[in-house]
């Protein structure tokens, strides 16, 4: 076993003595004092306590590893680490995402002359900033009192360590503004898109506070008005940020202004630090300055990697407002009343029946010749007219359900946080939910079925073929779990479906950000030709169904293509859809001419209901979780969702099934 106090005793050893300027020792000395995972949660760290005492103790030590820390340190620039390192450096969310995987295998190439280069060197783990965040205060104060190393306080206005926090607040300064003033953030928040706008007003009294600084000494006091007047635009340009977060659901937001917003935000913070660190305060002392700063320098530097805090700043706000778009529809799919209960099978029946009469159209193409391109086009159409038709008519598709319902349920998850009765009220709105898809299942089959069988007899009839009869085998092996792929086949539905969601989502969103129903009345041609009222008409009808149209038309190219894409590329790739599985049950029957055994009959049937059951899950799954992500809730919190649905179930199992009285 490795005696690491020995070590770290044989590192400072050689510090004492060496009189280069490599990393390599301070490297080997941070490795040894790096806190573990443990640590970490426990905050302590007991050999960056050994390495006080060693200072504390022998002096000879102290003295050595000062004169190699200011040998390696002594002015080196810190501007780019403040104004750079873990800054989004762009609006392309996709070019910022390589360029931190790059990061992780190959370190960037920095100035040798700045301390970036040092503390890229020593800290390289991204958990580095993490750990020396968590260091106590109090001894990483002591250390450097032992040491001997200046504070900030005694620093000179010229020298070169306050120069640099000062030019990096004149940049930070005027990107703010830049980026702050983008058409975009303003129409977000147009009670400031004049003359107001503190952002402005923020660049000038910066300029006036470096100006002072420059001048006087007694500049960089806290209780110096220009210092007061910045902290108070400071709070005003944060306040302006939130407000325009706020007004996302009324006026939308594009994907490329919400970057630009996280980048506002993510200047303001750094500009609020480096404003900190250099103002002199009465309750905190030189060397804590100095302790702040070195912590805020190893943690921007340390997460310039950082992967996962990135995609989840970047993509929760506009991932909220697409689910909240859906959350909204999906209020729809959720019956309360005994009323709305039949009117959702009335309109689950209607739904079975055009994807009858689709099932019947695809199997008629499936006999013509063609190129796979065009069959799959051919499938496409097929498929999109029938959830279009499904769509325009309000009737119900059920697996479209979980897709809408899962952001429905995440937002009251998220209400129901601190209701005095738990989650009481959200298992009542699952038990509903769950009736709702329940019900809307049962009227697309029990449709399906029926209206195929009478649509292939009819074809027989009159044209004296039993259409299904060369298919037959396929339409029922394709519904047997055991021998086919019919479970990932519907999973892979149940991703499209997910998918469909979010295009639903953000197509509504886009309407809003583009202004798009505004636009079509004021539409200078059509003012020509149509009155206000036709125009508002059209208007209402983009404003309230183009999302679900374009939704379920790209929902119908995902299923019709997916099989085309896998003889493609030679892979087994197709969709099980339940109620187009009832639908082509009953043909597939028909084209056994009703000879089917009972294990046929059993395992299509059983495929039916798994089929479903996938469809929803894999569905109402990735929702669920895209919707608590957006929102910021973690999964471990639904276990106590999960507890609520259970005791009401117990309680009340028929509720999940058919709407009971009050």
């Amino acid at each position: 076993m490795v005696d690491y106090k020995k070590n770290m005793l044989e590192i400072l050893l050689k510090i004492s003595e060496y009189d280069g300027n490599e990393t390599t020792l301070l490297v080997a000395l941070v490795n040894v004092i790096r806190a573990s995972k443990k640590q970490m949660q426990e905050g302590q760290n007991e050999d960056f306590d050994d390495l006080v005492f060693w200072v504390t103790t022998y002096p000879d030590i102290g003295i050595g590893l000062k004169k190699y820390i200011e040998r390696l340190c002594g002015k080196k620039e810190i501007v780019h680490i403040i104004t750079e390192a873990n800054m989004v450096s762009g609006t392309a969310f996709f070019t910022e995402f390589w360029d931190r995987i790059i990061l992780k295998f190959l370190p960037e190439h920095t100035d040798r002359n700045s301390a970036e280069a040092i503390i890229s060197d020593v800290f390289y783990k991204e958990n580095d900033g993490k750990w020396i965040a968590q260091l106590s205060k109090e001894k990483c104060i002591r250390l450097v009192e032992v040491l001997g190393i200046q504070g900030m306080h005694e620093k000179d206005n010229q020298d070169g360590l306050i120069q640099d926090l000062l030019f990096a607040i004149k940049v930070l300064s005027h990107r703010i503004s830049g980026y702050s003033l983008d058409a975009g953030i303003i129409k977000l928040v147009p009670e400031y898109a004049h003359h107001n706008n503190p952002f402005i007003a923020l660049n000038n009294e910066i300029n006036d506070f470096i100006a002072d600084i420059d001048i006087d000494n007694s500049e960089r006091s806290e209780d110096d008005i220009n210092y007061k007047q910045t902290l108070i635009l400071l709070a005003q340009c944060s306040d302006y940020i939130q407000k325009a977060y706020q007004n996302i659901p009324e006026f939308g937001i594009s994907f490329k202004v919400h970057q630009q917003l996280m980048m506002v935000e993510k200047m303001l913070e750094r500009l609020y630090v480096a404003i900190d660190l250099i103002v002199v305060k009465n309750d905190r002392s030189s060397q804590a300055a100095l302790v702040d700063l070195c912590k805020s320098l190893v943690s921007f530097t340390a997460g310039k990697s950082q992967i996962t805090d990135y995609v989840n700043k970047s993509t929760q706000i506009y991932a909220r407002e697409i689910t909240r778009n859906i959350a909204i529809k999906g209020e729809q799919y959720i019956t309360t009343s005994v009323k709305d209960y039949w009117k959702m099978l009335r309109a689950a029946l209607g739904g079975g029946a055009i994807v009858a009469i689709a099932c019947m159209v695809k199997l008629k193409m499936g006999s013509v010749e063609t190129s796979l391109l065009m069959k799959a086009f051919y499938y496409s159409m097929n498929y999109s007219v029938a959830f279009i038709a499904i769509y325009l008519l309000h009737l119900t598709l059920a697996t479209k359900q979980p897709a809408m319902t899962a952001a429905t349920l995440a937002k009251n998850i998220d209400n129901d946080k601190e209701r005095k009765d738990g989650y009481e009220q959200l298992a009542a709105l699952v038990s509903r939910v769950w009736r709702t898809q329940f019900i809307a299942f049962v009227g697309n089959v029990f449709m399906a079925f029926p209206v195929a069988l009478a649509i292939i007899a009819s074809w027989f009839w009159v044209f004296g073929e039993n259409a299904a009869e060369m298919k037959a085998h396929y339409l029922i092996g394709d519904l047997n779990i055991f021998t086919s792929p019919a479970i990932l086949h519907a999973a892979i539905a149940g991703v499209f479906l997910f998918i469909s969601g979010l295009i639903a989502g953000n197509i509504s969103n886009r309407n809003k950000v583009k202004h798009i129903p505004q636009r079509i009345i004021a539409h200078p041609v059509l003012k020509q030709i149509t009155t206000l009222n036709i125009r508002t008409k059209i208007a209402a009808f983009i404003d309230y169904y183009w999302a679900g149209i374009v939704s379920n038309f790209w929902f119908g190219v995902f299923m019709g293509s997916v099989g085309t894409v896998g003889v493609i590329i030679g892979l087994d790739l197709d969709i099980r859809h339940i109620t187009f599985a009832a639908g082509n049950f009953a043909l597939g029957l028909y084209g056994y001419e009703f000879q089917m055994s009972g294990y046929d009959i059993f395992h299509s049937i059983l495929g039916i209901g798994v089929i479903g059951f996938v469809n929803f899950s894999v569905s109402f799954a990735l929702s669920l979780v895209l919707a608590l992500r957006s929102r910021g809730i973690k999964l471990s919190e639904l276990s106590e969702v999960i507890s609520a649905i259970k005791n009401r179930f117990s309680k009340n199992p028929l509720s999940f099934f058919y709407p009971q009285k009050r």
